[in-house]
C-alpha cells in the first residue's frame, strides 16, 4: 500500500472524532483531498471495532496497523487517549479546526428479545471482545468511568427477563 499524498494543500484543518472504520476512511479521504486532518481516538490504538471488536483469529491487527502507517505517511495526525468532552474540551476542538466530523462507534449493546437471552452465561459481545482483544495485544484492560449514569445505563441493558412465547400465539407472533 503506497501513501497517496495530495497535489496541493487546502489550508483547512479538520478533526475526525473516532478511529473506527468510518473515521479512518473519512480521515484518509480528507487528507488525500489536501486538508490537514487530525484523528482523535479515546483508546490507545486506532481501529475501533476492527481492532477491539474482531478477535485476532478472525482478523490480524497488522492490517489495521498497516493502514495507520499509510495514513500517517499521507499526513493524518493521530491523537490517542483523546476522549472528547472528558480530557479534550469540545470548545477547543471547535476553535482549533475548520470542521469536525463525528464518527463515533457502536459500543452500546442492544438487547434482543429472543428465547434464552436471560440464561446464565449470555453476555453482550461488546462487553467481552474489546476487553479480550486488549489483553491479547498487551494493552491495559479498559477502565470504566466513574459515572453513575453510565452504570445505570449498563444495568438497563443487562439480562432483562424475556417472556417465553406461548403455545396459543400464532407462529409469526412467537418469532418476533
Amino acid at each position: 500500500m503506497k501513501p497517496e499524498r495530495p497535489a496541493a494543500r487546502t489550508g483547512k484543518k479538520v478533526a475526525v472524532v473516532g478511529s473506527g472504520p468510518a473515521g479512518m476512511a473519512c480521515a484518509q479521504q480528507l487528507a488525500r483531498a489536501g486538508h490537514e486532518t487530525h484523528l482523535y481516538e479515546r483508546w490507545a490504538k486506532a481501529g475501533g471495532l476492527l481492532r477491539y471488536g474482531i478477535p485476532d483469529f478472525k482478523m490480524e491487527k497488522i492490517h489495521v496497523d498497516r493502514r495507520v502507517v499509510q495514513m500517517e505517511a499521507e499526513g493524518v495526525v493521530f491523537h490517542y487517549g483523546a476522549d472528547i468532552g472528558v480530557n479534550v474540551p469540545v470548545d477547543k476542538l471547535l476553535k482549533d479546526h475548520d470542521a469536525v466530523v463525528l464518527t463515533g462507534g457502536a459500543e452500546k449493546p442492544r438487547d434482543l428479545p429472543v428465547p434464552g437471552r436471560e440464561l446464565k452465561g449470555i453476555h453482550f459481545a461488546m462487553d467481552f471482545l474489546p476487553q479480550q482483544n486488549r489483553r491479547v495485544s498487551g494493552e491495559k484492560a479498559r477502565q470504566r468511568r466513574a459515572d453513575p449514569g453510565h452504570r445505570q445505563a449498563r444495568r438497563r441493558h443487562r439480562r432483562r427477563p424475556i417472556p417465553a412465547p406461548t403455545a396459543s400465539a400464532p407462529r409469526s407472533a412467537r418469532a418476533r
